[in-house]
């Protein structure tokens, strides 16, 4: 499987009538956007840690990626997670319909560029010099291996 299944789940949910759907809406977006930004990096030559920090780990790195569209990619990735946190912890707060269909709509674009980023070799090559460079002078850790 791939994100597109969460995608696809989280479309359909968006559109739904409950509290129940547009919150799993919310939570299969972010996690559609979370497994490209993953999947990418990885195939980039980055270690990806697992569980939790893999969250931070990501948003960091491609908000520090020295490409306009991607930096935008990160930020907005960590805002879906905190909406996806909203949706999954926090019930006090309602959440409706708009706020589901705004976060597929974001997962999608997320999805989408990063798509055509792994499909562009000499932009790809120098974002992870990028992201190289942040980890060597800002995060004082490599996590990139060749």
């Amino acid at each position: 499987m791939d994100e597109t299944g969460f995608l696809e789940l989280a479309d359909e949910l968006s559109m739904g009538s409950r509290q129940a759907d547009w919150r799993t809406a919310i939570s299969r977006a972010y996690y559609a956007a979370f497994h490209k930004a993953r999947a990418l990096l990885q195939q980039s030559g980055f270690r990806v840690p697992n569980g939790e920090r893999a969250h931070a780990y990501l948003w960091l790195r491609l908000s520090n990626s020295d490409h306009a569209d991607v930096d935008n990619v990160g930020r907005r990735l960590h805002r879906l997670r905190r909406t996806r946190n909203r949706a999954d912890y926090d019930f006090s707060q309602p959440l409706d319909e708009a706020a589901s269909i705004a976060s597929v709509g974001i997962a999608l674009e997320i999805v989408q560029l990063l798509h055509q980023l792994a499909n562009e070799p000499v932009i790809c090559a120098r974002i992870v010099d990028a992201i190289k460079n942040y980890e060597r002078d800002v995060l004082h850790e490599a996590t990139w291996h060749p």
